[in-house]
């Protein structure tokens, strides 16, 4: 699918990850919790530690994709990886990036944010860039991959400190519109492997007031993103950052149904619910 991104959006995103960032830095700074266990078996200060990681990652696959981070094990994994080896990945990195000062880590996270937005200033932001497992993006897509990254893992932070952490619903767009569906709708054989759409094929459309219209696809070992047009199974309608948490494993999908947040309907309604239940995500 042919990623449409105005100057007006590429600025939103920079803006929003620059701005999330912010927020990520001034909740480490006030964290006294740093060893609270955050999501999985990550503490805080490890959840934040990744988080600063993935944005030097991202800014070293803009100058050097075949060797983001200059170490040889993790740039190895990172160019080959799948998403069951992601998390094998994480460790390794989280190895080789023993820090986990809340202030120390907001420094780094804080630099590896600006480092990558300096690269991207000047580039196009529909370029051809490398990603995980070698998958094919734009530009764009690294940037909205840092955001969505901030805006996942600041709530997983924000949760260990019980503080509030709004996902707000134009951030979140910008990451499902610039990084979800361009994902899946790219050439990812390699990353998604066996971890691809299994059983029936579903086609599910996505609308809301801050996203394009999207078609999502999934079953018969592949995934895909294509423009609406086509029949589909069920269509929803979807409040964004409700969708994100929801699709990144946050948050219950029953809620956000309940309350109206995420709303399927179409002739097979109940195929939304399949689609999102089995998506797998990075």
């Amino acid at each position: 699918m042919h990623l449409e991104l105005t100057d007006r959006r590429w600025r939103e995103l920079r803006a929003a990850l620059d701005t999330a960032t912010d927020r990520f830095v001034e909740l480490l700074l006030a964290c006294r919790t740093p060893d609270r266990q955050a999501v999985g078996r990550w503490t805080a200060a490890e959840t934040a530690a990744h988080t600063a990681i993935v944005a030097d990652l991202n800014a070293g696959l803009l100058h050097a994709p075949s060797a983001p981070l200059g170490l040889p094990e993790v740039d190895r994994f990172a160019t080959t990886t799948t998403l069951g080896g992601l998390a094998h990945l994480n460790d390794v990195a989280l190895r080789e990036f023993p820090e986990r000062s809340p202030e120390a880590v907001a420094r780094r996270l804080r630099a590896g944010v600006s480092l990558l937005l300096d690269r991207s200033a000047d580039l196009d932001p529909l370029g051809p860039a490398t990603w995980l497992g070698s998958a094919p993006l734009p530009v764009a897509s690294l940037l909205a991959h840092q955001l969505n990254e901030t805006l996942l893992h600041g709530f997983d932070v924000a949760q260990a400190m019980s503080r509030p952490w709004p996902v707000p619903s134009a951030e979140a767009a910008l990451a499902f519109d610039l990084f979800l569906v361009p994902l899946l709708g790219c050439d990812t054989d390699r990353l998604f492997g066996d971890d691809a759409g299994q059983g029936r094929r579903v086609h599910v459309e996505f609308r809301s007031r801050h996203t394009t219209p999207v078609v999502l696809a999934s079953g018969g070992g592949r995934v895909g993103a294509e423009p609406p047009g086509r029949e589909v199974d069920a269509r929803v309608r979807f409040e964004p950052g409700a969708l994100m948490l929801v699709v990144f494993r946050r948050k219950r999908l029953v809620p956000a149904v309940a309350t109206g947040r995420i709303v399927a309907s179409g002739r097979r309604p109940w195929a939304a619910v399949t689609y999102l239940r089995r998506m797998r995500t990075p």
